[in-house]
């Protein structure tokens, strides 16, 4: 079974539209030929973590169907990460004990690199969203994974790592949506606002660039994400723009326009963000 992932949701914080999305972003992984090749394929753990987010995905679509958005959410949340587990899973199976080390060097250090980010928005949010993440049990998956590589099962502590990965990328994209819907109506001006949006724009473009650095992509997702990146781009520099001759409300539009692309192009990465 895959980690549970601490959830704190206000009664008001996930919109309609929002919870739609994820909800289609985990239906949509689950058709995907990646997760078709988990199911023929015979790595026992990764079909089991699938099935997991099957699982997950299936309660998901009942309670949304019956009104309830935030159950909705955390169940769409957690088939996500179990799904994404199931990948990695899968991809390390038929590769070296030394190249599956190595990558687990990679994950560590973008756990670190989130961890970070999660600390820093906490710090500005205080400790009411304390109850995102669970930062003893991210450590005490980090411990198990380092024994787990010590005794040579890199395999396992691929896995430990992962689930804390997962579990911190989810809760770094709540307290940031907490703070969307939470703290938009104290906005003095058009140009605070716009710099907030940007603010959450440079953040998600910092978030890409440490997953590319790591160069362990496959091919049709860089392709994709460059694609997405750099329409992102382009909405990005016309907000830019706009806010430098004074229209603050139309740069506001672009910069959302902007952050959507670059959301999608994180998605395709394989993080499970939303908008």
């Amino acid at each position: 079974m895959a980690a549970g992932i601490n959830t704190v949701y206000a009664d008001d914080i996930k919109p309609l539209e929002l919870v739609e999305k994820r909800l289609e972003l985990a239906e949509n992984y689950l058709n995907s030929y990646e997760a078709d090749t988990i199911r023929e394929g015979n790595n026992h753990g990764a079909k089991q973590f699938l099935l997991t987010a099957q699982h997950f995905l299936v309660q998901a679509r009942i309670d949304f169907k019956e009104g309830r958005l935030n159950v909705t959410a955390e169940n769409t949340d957690q088939s996500i990460s179990a799904f994404l587990v199931a990948t990695e899973l899968y991809a390390n199976s038929g590769k070296s004990s030394q190249k599956i080390s190595s990558e687990n060097k990679a994950i560590k250090t973008e756990i670190d690199a989130y961890l970070n980010s999660f600390r820093s928005a906490l710090a500005e949010k205080g400790p009411s969203m304390a109850g995102l993440l669970d930062q003893q049990e991210i450590a005490d998956l980090i411990a198990t994974a380092e024994k787990l590589q010590l005794a040579g099962d890199h395999k396992s502590a691929t896995s430990m790592l992962n689930q804390a990965k997962q579990l911190i990328v989810v809760a770094l994209t709540k307290i940031r949506s907490n703070e969307t819907v939470v703290y938009s109506h104290e906005f003095q001006t058009p140009a605070d606002e716009y710099r907030y949006e940007r603010d959450r724009y440079k953040e998600y473009v910092a978030l890409s660039q440490q997953i590319l650095s790591q160069g362990q992509l496959k091919q049709s997702r860089q392709l994709m994400f460059d694609k997405l990146w750099e329409r992102s781009e382009q909405f990005n520099q016309q907000a830019i723009d706009l806010a430098s001759k004074g229209d603050h409300e139309t740069a506001i539009i672009q910069m959302e326009a902007a952050l959507k692309k670059l959301v999608q192009g994180l998605q395709f990465l394989g993080v499970p963000v939303s908008f």
